[in-house]
Order: C-alpha cells, then sequence, then structure tokens
C-alpha cells in the first residue's frame, strides 16, 4: 500500500466532526481508560508550567488537558479539521492563552521557527505510526527541545497478545497477526454511524523506534498500553466483563513496563530523553 500525507491528512478530515462520539471520554470506555494513562505519564514527565509540542492532537483532549493542569501546548495535526477542532475546545475550555493549534504534518515540525525551546513534546497514540520518515522528526526535535528535553510517544505496536488470541479464537488468523507484516497496512479509522475510512498504517517495534531515534535520544521507559485488557475497538467487550477485566487490572500495571511484557501490547509508551549538546555537537550517550 503507498503512503500519501494528502490521503491521510483527507481520511481524518473525514471522521474529524465525529471522532469523539466513537473515541472520546464518554464515548468509548477503553479509550478513556487509555487516555487517562497517557495523561497520567505525561503530567509525571512534564511539570506544571512547561511549554510542549503535541504532534498529532487530534480534537484536543491531551492539549486541553494539559492546558487545565497548566502546561502551554502548541498543538500540531495533519488535519485542517481536526486542528480547528482542537483550537475551538480550547476556546470553549477558556483556554486559548495555553493552546495554539496548527494544522502541520509530523514531518513538517522541522519547518517550525522559535524563539524559546520547548520543554518537552508528545505524540500519542498511533501518530507516529502514519508518519513515512522518523529520521528526519528526530532530527527535528533535537533543536526544537531544550537539552535534556523529553519527547513521549505512544505507537501501534507489532506484538498485541489480546489482539492475536481474540481473532484466533474467532477463527480469523490472518487478521490475528495482520501487525506482524512489514510496510504500509491499511487501518480503519471509525467514522459516524459505522461511515469507517481507512489510513496508511505501519505498526512499530520498540527496535523500530530505537533505531529512528538513537541519533539523539535514549530510551528512559518503556510501558505497554494496554497489556492484558482489550484494545479500543473492543470496548463493548471491555464494557461487558468490565468486573473481570477490572480483577486484570492489577496485573497490567505490575507487568507493563517489566521485560517483556513491556515490548508488547495495542500501543507501547515511551519516554525518550534528548542527548548530548546539539550545541557542540556532542554524540549522544550510548544505550545500555
Amino acid at each position: 500500500m503507498r503512503h500519501s500525507s494528502i490521503d491521510t491528512s483527507k481520511a481524518f478530515d473525514a471522521v474529524a466532526p465525529h471522532y469523539d462520539s466513537v473515541y472520546g471520554l464518554g464515548s468509548n470506555t477503553m479509550m478513556s481508560w487509555m487516555r487517562g494513562q497517557s495523561l497520567n505519564l505525561l503530567e509525571a514527565t512534564f511539570p506544571p508550567g512547561s511549554r510542549l509540542l503535541e504532534i498529532g492532537c487530534g480534537t484536543g483532549e491531551e492539549a486541553v488537558a494539559l492546558a487545565q493542569a497548566r502546561r502551554h501546548v502548541l498543538a500540531t495535526d495533519i488535519s485542517p479539521r481536526m486542528a480547528a477542532l482542537t483550537a475551538e475546545r480550547s476556546r470553549d475550555a477558556g483556554l486559548a492563552d495555553r493552546v495554539t493549534a496548527l494544522c502541520l504534518p509530523a514531518g513538517g515540525v522541522a519547518a517550525l521557527r522559535i524563539t524559546e525551546h520547548f520543554d518537552g513534546a508528545y505524540a500519542s497514540f498511533g501518530g507516529l505510526n502514519c508518519e513515512p520518515q522518523l529520521g528526519p522528526l528526530c532530527g527535528a526535535l533535537r533543536r526544537l527541545l531544550k537539552p535534556g528535553g523529553a519527547f513521549v510517544c505512544s505507537v501501534m505496536a507489532r506484538w498485541c497478545p489480546f489482539e492475536i488470541a481474540w481473532f484466533c479464537l474467532h477463527g480469523q488468523p490472518s487478521t490475528a497477526f495482520r501487525r506482524l507484516h512489514r510496510g504500509w497496512q491499511p487501518a480503519p479509522v471509525a467514522g459516524a454511524e459505522g461511515a469507517d475510512v481507512t489510513v496508511a498504517t505501519r505498526y512499530l517495534a520498540l527496535s523500530d523506534v530505537k533505531r529512528a531515534f538513537r541519533d539523539g535520544f535514549q530510551i528512559e521507559m518503556t510501558m505497554a498500553l494496554p497489556l492484558l485488557l482489550p484494545p479500543p475497538y473492543l470496548d463493548e467487550l471491555y464494557r461487558k466483563r468490565r468486573s473481570l477485566f477490572d480483577k486484570l487490572e492489577p496485573w497490567e500495571r505490575r507487568l507493563r513496563t517489566r521485560w517483556p511484557f513491556r515490548r508488547w501490547g495495542d500501543h507501547i509508551a515511551l519516554v525518550l530523553r534528548a542527548t548530548g549538546d546539539k550545541r557542540l555537537g556532542c554524540r549522544p550517550v550510548p544505550q545500555r
């Protein structure tokens, strides 16, 4: 499948007006849980007062939540409609002074001209899976972030045990192992009343992220998101078996940052730290 940023932009434009009704807080219980875990990680990494760059802001849920928690966010998205919804959400919340929204693909952040470095950056829930070249993004972030600044991202992983088990049990082995195929694949994004669109996506292993950001960043933390709980597209299952999954959640928290479980899941979340001094041309600290 050929990747086109224009196609990706149009696809998310098409679902933007109804995106929150499918994936937003109160609409998708599993996605709300994941969003809460992501925000906990972001708030733990970036203290109040931080100036942040968001890549792939969607409808602005995280940007506004962080602004409410006294962070300042430049929120970017490949979709003009998504960026507009983020600006509207921040205005409605009275936070337009803390959130600025721009239509800009991940690969386009290199074009940003700044007068002050960002304290950190983040890209949540698969935005990087739609980006054809992560290497230039690494270089752009090294220029845009303060020395020692953090980049927090969550990417759709190649190994999702729950998905594999679910589709194997339902006699769909090709779907169960779809993430293991290299290259671009069509991934559905739900619209209103089943009006889905597809976007070009490639699933990423931890090694793929390490390779893309090896010249300038060191991985501090890796976490499955989620490991034992179902992906958001199985939200109905999560709701029906909530008591069971509530019992599994303590094990989820216990295992998700441990090897080898932290490499698996619907998504994997990572905290990467800028290393070396780009102004002096120092080499990054080698990973152990």
